[in-house]
């Protein structure tokens, strides 16, 4: 039975997994709503303790809950949306792994496995489909610059043959 705010943290996640960034489409159904902290630990069903989970996420996370030496030393989830996660990790461009900088951001990459080999596919797909986007942006702008050049020319002709000046060879 899904969890009474499900559509709500759908919309708040953008319908991806706040952990690993996999969307709806990528996993072919909806996901799940994980408790940040979980009940068991004194979490609340309130939407800012929600999070939109894949279910591998979800899984992995269980109801992991730091103890306030854990967390002191830095072995914590981060939450999407409290925690800028870019300050402890970032994605390898090259081989589309996550690279920790901080020690949270090392226990958080190994406590979800966000290295999984699904996941590094997932990122490299992303990466080339952004990649292939840029292009097909360049290319639609060069097609604009030559229709503009095209133009010119074709009015520079015209001028040109309005003008008696140019006579344009014959047609075989």
């Amino acid at each position: 039975m899904p969890h009474p705010l499900h559509q709500q943290v759908r919309q708040a996640f953008a319908f991806r997994c706040g952990y690993c960034g996999v969307d709806e489409a990528k996993v072919g159904a909806e996901l799940t709503v994980d408790h940040y902290q979980p009940v068991a630990s004194g979490g609340t069903d309130q939407l800012d303790n929600l999070v939109y989970a894949c279910h591998r996420c979800n899984q992995y996370k269980g109801d992991y809950w730091p103890t306030p030496e854990q967390f002191r030393s830095g072995f914590y989830v981060l939450h999407p949306h409290r925690h800028s996660v870019g300050e402890h990790w970032h994605e390898n461009e090259d081989t589309g792994e996550l690279e920790p900088s901080t020690v949270t951001g090392t226990f958080h990459i190994r406590l979800l496995h966000l290295n999984r080999p699904q996941l590094v596919v997932h990122r490299l797909e992303q990466r080339a489909v952004a990649v292939l986007l840029q292009r097909l942006q360049m290319l639609q702008e060069q097609i604009k610059q030559r229709e503009l050049t095209i133009q010119a020319l074709q009015q520079y002709i015209n001028l040109l043959l309005r003008l008696g000046k140019f006579n344009p060879p014959p047609e075989e």
